[in-house]
């Protein structure tokens, strides 16, 4: 995981003069002015989809935790549970990153670590920071929720919306910069 993560840092160190967009989130925990790292976002025009790179931390350790983008703005006081449901613009059924049919928001899970970290590094070819208007992310919430994600695999409880992933822990706002 390490290794990947450290491959697309790389990625985004070459690319970060080109006509790409870049965007970050500032990450908090859940209705606090705690902050607890930041994600930064790449897209290229006509490339490989959004590279997304960042470390948080205060997370529960050695945790699977569910993330996705969600499809209302949360305000400036990081209040996650107005983040609305997953951003989902072609009102399909939950899924995993790798799954032909998800929501565009569906990013998967991620891993922390022992001390509460857990190191971002992913590339998607779903979401898009603005070269595709209707799968933009920009202005959404990025969500981190308390459980694993099941990606709609189980069909159990919310599993085909939510990926049964649980309350939302720590969240931020995509913006360009």
């Amino acid at each position: 995981m390490k290794f990947i993560f450290i491959f697309l840092v790389l990625i985004v160190a070459v690319v970060r003069e080109s006509d790409g967009i870049h965007a970050h989130a500032e990450m908090y925990l859940a209705g606090t002015n705690d902050f607890i790292g930041t994600i930064n976002l790449y897209e290229e025009k006509e490339a490989w989809g959004v590279i997304m790179t960042g470390f948080v931390n205060r997370l529960r350790p050695l945790a699977v935790l569910g993330f996705h983008v969600h499809s209302e703005p949360i305000g400036n006081n990081h209040n996650c549970t107005a983040g609305g449901v997953h951003f989902n613009p072609y009102n399909v059924s939950h899924g995993m990153p790798s799954d032909s049919v998800r929501h565009v928001g569906d990013l998967g899970n991620i891993e922390v670590n022992a001390d509460g970290g857990a190191y971002i590094g992913l590339r998607d070819n779903v979401i898009s920071l603005g070269f595709d208007k209707t799968r933009t992310v920009i202005g959404l919430p990025l969500m981190i929720h308390n459980l694993t994600d099941d990606g709609g695999h189980t069909g159990k409880g919310e599993s085909n919306t939510t990926g049964n992933a649980g309350p939302r822990i720590a969240c931020g706002t995509i913006l360009i910069g």
